[in-house]
């Protein structure tokens, strides 16, 4: 449920591969999934497949916070479930979200939160929470950091103004940049769109976007580069998979600022505009002797936290 396999986005994708694997690997098979943000009650056949489930998997991702609509679809889920169904919200963010909220939550069989600040505020509320940092972390093999690094790469935002902005940047700037594009080249891994995928190739191709076809791609370009500029929760996790520095304009939520610190990372590197991010460099962003520590240290315990919850989930 809240499934972000088919969207046109490297994170969202990266996380949605990433739960397939280790649940394949784990003797589950996949037998219907509803899309995020969809109403999955109006969907038969998924709700008819939902109560044959052995397990329910709500992939939160960035849609629990202030009491938003598409975390209300998915809540619906606890009123509908039998009493043989699991279900578990994984990789998620619980941020300013109602307190009537905490009554129906702590009905799911498990609970793994992608930051401690979110696992903080159930916990508070006496619902048990784990923490596992977002997927995505560990949707890439380590990158040797070995490779020379040249050039600044910009990225996008969630919202068009400021995407806007660091376009311009990247445009403005001097020097060896790209502009990496969070935007798979197809559309979608599951449907042809190939007017649709011409149309974003042409472009690519007349604003010079630097373009991919997975988020193994985009992680190993990052890995050349001696800084990102991005506005995307998922543009700084696959920075660090490439061990890239990054400097970020806050997104929709805190979700940075709380990813830099459970990664042990200095939380300076959000601002709240892009003013700043326009005159960022290499040499004044690059990592510290402690940040390149904590990030090695906190990239391995991502993997073993991972590890341990779909171990957990399959227990649950």
């Amino acid at each position: 449920m809240n499934d972000t396999f088919d969207t046109w986005h490297h994170g969202c994708r990266a996380v949605s591969r990433v739960i397939r694997k280790e649940m394949e690997h784990r003797g589950f098979s996949l037998s219907a999934t509803s899309r995020v943000g969809a109403s999955w009650w109006e969907d038969s056949v998924f709700v008819e497949h939902a109560k044959q489930a052995d397990l329910i998997l709500i992939n939160g991702e960035g849609t629990f916070h202030s009491g938003s609509s598409e975390a209300e679809k998915c809540m619906r889920i606890f009123q509908e479930k039998t009493s043989s169904n699991r279900i578990a919200l994984i990789n998620s963010i619980w941020q300013d979200n109602p307190t009537s909220w905490v009554d129906i939550i702590s009905n799911a069989s498990y609970i793994s939160l992608r930051d401690t600040n979110s696992q903080k505020k159930l916990t508070e509320h006496g619902v048990q929470a784990h923490y596992c940092p977002d997927l995505s972390l560990i949707s890439s093999k380590p990158i040797s950091t070995l490779n020379p690094r040249s050039g600044v790469a910009w990225g996008d935002a969630l919202k068009r103004n400021v995407t806007r902005d660091l376009y311009k940047g990247f445009r403005s700037s001097r020097g060896e940049n790209y502009f990496a594009s969070v935007r798979p080249t197809h559309r979608s891994p599951l449907t042809s769109y190939p007017l649709k995928d011409l149309r974003y190739s042409l472009t690519c191709w007349w604003k010079n976007y630097s373009c991919f076809n997975d988020e193994e791609e985009l992680a190993r370009f990052l890995a050349q580069r001696n800084l990102y500029i991005t506005g995307r929760f998922h543009g700084a996790c696959l920075a660090l998979c490439a061990g890239t520095p990054f400097v970020a304009v806050a997104s929709n939520t805190k979700k940075i600022t709380f990813l830099l610190n459970d990664m042990g990372l200095n939380p300076a590197r959000v601002f709240t505009d892009t003013k700043h991010l326009l005159t960022a460099s290499p040499e004044q962003w690059c990592w510290s002797p402690d940040e390149q520590e904590s990030l090695k240290e906190n990239l391995e315990n991502a993997r073993s936290r991972a590890t341990k919850m779909f171990d957990e989930i399959c227990a649950c």
